[in-house]
């Protein structure tokens, strides 16, 4: 780096240690906050998946065609990634804990309300406001992921916190079809908005730090792509990942019932790659000193890709559980590895920017693959499933075309990353 970015990292890192408030949060071990910010995420993420099996179904019922089937499902995800995108002007402002208190909050009233909306206006709408309040919750959580834990050690903290998502991946989808099943449609919405309700005390493992402020958004992102090019093209990678495993949520469940099978058994198939998920982050968390994720993603990106576009040729549960299970455990290693390479490009100063742009870039994978295969499902649902296959291609491409980059500058020479818990208080 330039003698100019150097001073400039020496400058970030006296702003952070200001802005830092004094609490208890600060003063827990690194590994002890990277648990308590795994639970926070265990309730958002399991809210989310309790509606995902029934919430094709629920508009299926109301009559929707597939093509209004996918822009609701991807309207959340468009509004998602215009409220990640002002993450880090939203924490300088309000602070990083009322960001997720707000989160938490919003998404409970939405879920709760979402089942007696009548019309369809008010169901985009219903869920575009969900969208744009969970949108200030994940930047925040991974920039505090990436803040406890030291350089060297980020790959565990990121295997640890991607643990509880693994969690919620197994619990949602499940209790949310059984739900659906047993109870109504509805049902998994009301469970939904009661667990977010119950998460909010989770949000104070999240310190009330103020970022810096950068006046125009806009203006954090400039930095970065100037002081962490390799940044966005993680951010295309995510948004690769993403569009692809969209593309399953989204339509697996039609799919599925299509063949004749319950809300119960499409929630199971969702556990079933939840679970070897969770065993694919487990083993990355044991072995990341010997083996890291980074080296997995080549054959995560095409074991993903395969098995979602074989799924509408998939006739039944057991090989749906077993494609699905299978292309769970090596995808593991892509958040993982995708999360890591942002922390260890970003500058710590612009950490909510970055990771507020890796979660957009998420979100919109989010938005493109529900709503392009909602499209491409008018003519036959097997080509929304296709469509990963250049998706995929790009992914590869990308992948075969850059190495992965080292941590920042200011953290080799000891300016930054050693975690937030080892810095006095100011």
């Amino acid at each position: 780096l330039s003698r100019r970015d150097s001073q400039t990292e020496a400058r970030d890192v006296r702003t952070v240690h200001r802005l830092a408030p004094r609490g208890i949060v600060r003063a827990v071990s690194p590994a002890l906050r990277i648990h308590a910010l795994g639970l926070a995420a265990l309730g958002a993420i399991t809210s989310i998946l309790m509606v995902t099996p029934v919430l094709p179904l629920d508009l299926d019922r109301r009559g929707l065609p597939p093509s209004h089937v996918g822009a609701v499902v991807g309207i959340m995800s468009l509004a998602l990634v215009f409220t990640e995108v002002l993450a880090s002007t939203a924490t300088a402002r309000i602070g990083r804990r009322r960001a997720g208190l707000i989160a938490f909050a919003g998404s409970a009233v939405m879920l709760a309300s979402f089942p007696s909306v009548t019309s369809l206006w008010g169901l985009y709408m219903n869920r575009a406001i969900f969208g744009a309040v969970r949108g200030l919750l994940w930047p925040v959580m991974f920039a505090e992921v990436a803040d406890a834990a030291p350089a060297e050690r980020r790959g565990h903290a990121f295997a640890t916190f991607w643990l509880y998502f693994g969690l919620g991946q197994l619990i949602g989808p499940a209790l949310g079809g059984w739900l659906g099943d047993r109870v109504s449609l509805a049902a998994p919405f009301y469970a939904a908005a009661a667990l977010s309700f119950l998460a909010i005390p989770t949000a104070f493992a999240i310190r009330p730090q103020r970022d810096p402020a950068t006046g125009n958004p806009l203006t954090a992102f400039r930095e970065l792509f100037r002081r962490a090019p390799a940044v966005p093209r993680t951010w295309a990678l995510t948004s690769c990942n993403v569009i692809v495993f969209s593309v399953y949520a989204t339509f697996l469940p039609l799919h599925a019932a299509s063949r004749g099978l319950s809300a119960g058994a499409i929630g199971l198939i969702f556990t079933g790659g939840a679970l070897a998920f969770i065993v694919g982050q487990d083993l990355l968390r044991r072995l990341g000193h010997r083996l890291s994720a980074e080296r997995f993603l080549i054959p995560a990106f095409l074991a993903r890709g395969l098995g979602v576009a074989a799924t509408p040729f998939l006739p039944s549960f057991g090989p749906l559980l077993l494609a699905n299970a299978a292309t769970g455990v090596l995808g593991a290693a892509i958040p993982n590895a995708l999360t890591t390479r942002i922390a260890n490009q970003a500058p710590r100063t612009l950490l909510v920017a970055a990771m507020g742009g890796f979660n957009a870039s998420a979100d919109l994978g989010f938005f493109l693959g529900p709503v392009v295969g909602g499209a491409l499902a008018g003519t036959a649902l097997r080509w929304a499933f296709l469509m990963v296959v250049p998706v995929t291609a790009a992914a590869l491409v990308l992948l075969l075309r850059q190495q992965p980059v080292g941590h920042h500058r200011g953290e080799e020479q000891g300016e930054i990353g050693h975690g937030v818990s080892e810095q006095p208080d100011r």
